[in-house]
């Protein structure tokens, strides 16, 4: 199965890649790393088999990642919208998972789909100050209780 994103550190940059090669290292299709060619991919030259260098498709992979986005305190990252946002209304639940962190769930201004934010409850003080934010407790879950089974009817009595 192909992954979503190719990483560049399976990549060694002293060895030379066919196509293929660049591919099954990558785990990704052969047609993406022809397209990567069409997009400005180094080879060593223009002969069949394609060559690649392994420090260029590095340096491209390097290129083509996008930064990462900085979360500041009262904001979560939308996966939909793929970007950080305030949650709708400056409101926001914290669920308790342990004794000292949660999760910070709200709702995406943009496209009304749930963003989540792991959170420590010392952080919670300065979450507040921006939202207003509502302490929740977890719904128990089947493997916490002490019976997981939910066919007790079919035991023998």
């Amino acid at each position: 199965m192909p992954r979503k994103r190719p990483d560049r550190r399976r990549v060694k940059i002293h060895r030379n890649y066919t196509v293929d090669e660049a591919a099954r290292t990558l785990g990704i299709a052969k047609g993406t790393v022809r397209r990567w060619l069409k997009n400005g991919l180094p080879t060593i030259d223009h002969r069949k088999p394609v060559l690649i260098r392994g420090l260029g498709l590095a340096e491209f992979l390097k290129s083509k990642a996008r930064p990462k986005q900085s979360c500041p305190p009262g904001h979560c990252y939308c996966v939909k919208c793929r970007s950080v946002q305030r949650p709708d209304g400056a409101m926001a639940d914290y669920i308790i998972i342990t004794a000292t962190s949660g999760n910070l769930r709200g709702l995406c201004p943009t496209c009304g789909s749930w963003m989540h934010r792991r959170t420590s409850y010392a952080q919670l003080q300065a979450v507040r100050i921006q939202l207003d934010v509502t302490i929740v407790e977890r719904l128990p879950r089947l493997r916490d209780s002490r019976k997981p089974s939910t066919k007790d009817h079919l035991q023998e009595a």
